[in-house]
């Protein structure tokens, strides 16, 4: 039997030589720069691809937009950016109602920008255990839901979070700025093994 140590990054287990934890391979960084910003812009064209492959349209230049957000965060596997969200820290939720009285994070996620599935899971995850080292509650999302014809592409996010364990506890309402969104929540779950895979330099600043 092998007395060989390992460790859980949240869905794959990576062998640990000599007892050590060998070095994170994904770093959550701040997309601030414009060298950033435009490698965050070619993952969303490729992805945009991607899902035009697959009959979704992607609005690139909506993410283009979302990603000069100063929230704006990539994560990197090895130095090449995978995936990208944008988050608040002190999110204004009075508009949610009861549902937004409790501490939490607010992301916004985009089709382009939430990677293959194993990237949006590690976002997930990051995100729960994010929220739950801050001791907060919830992480929320709202995704746009406009009345008219169905929009592929906010359906098939809708898909995609859903799939990953976010939770919808109401019917869709109004964003702040009067956008009607479905109304999206992940409940905080502090997984200290995940430092282990993901390292977030600009948090212990």
């Amino acid at each position: 039997m092998s007395n060989q140590s390992t460790v859980n990054d949240g869905g794959r287990l990576q062998p640990l030589t000599g007892g050590r934890t060998p070095a994170p391979v994904y770093e959550m960084l701040p997309i601030s720069t414009d060298a950033a910003r435009a490698e965050a812009t070619a993952l969303a064209e490729d992805r945009a691809r991607l899902l035009a492959g697959q009959g979704i349209d992607v609005s690139v230049d909506r993410t283009r937009d979302l990603l000069q957000d100063p929230g704006a965060l990539g994560l990197y596997e090895d130095g090449i950016l995978v995936g990208a969200l944008v988050l608040r820290t002190d999110p204004d939720t009075r508009h949610w109602g009861a549902d937004g009285r409790d501490p939490g994070l607010l992301a916004y996620l985009d089709p382009a920008t939430v990677g293959s599935d194993q990237v949006g899971r590690l976002l997930t995850l990051w995100l729960a255990d994010h929220a739950a080292s801050n001791r907060l509650m919830w992480v929320w999302c709202e995704v746009p839901c406009k009345p008219g014809p169905v929009n592929e592409a906010n359906q098939w996010l809708l898909k995609f979070l859903r799939d990953l364990g976010w939770e919808t506890p109401s019917s869709a309402g109004l964003s702040p700025t009067g956008e009607r969104v479905v109304r999206l929540r992940l409940r905080a779950e502090a997984r200290p093994a995940l430092s282990a895979a993901i390292s977030v330099p600009w948090a212990s600043r």
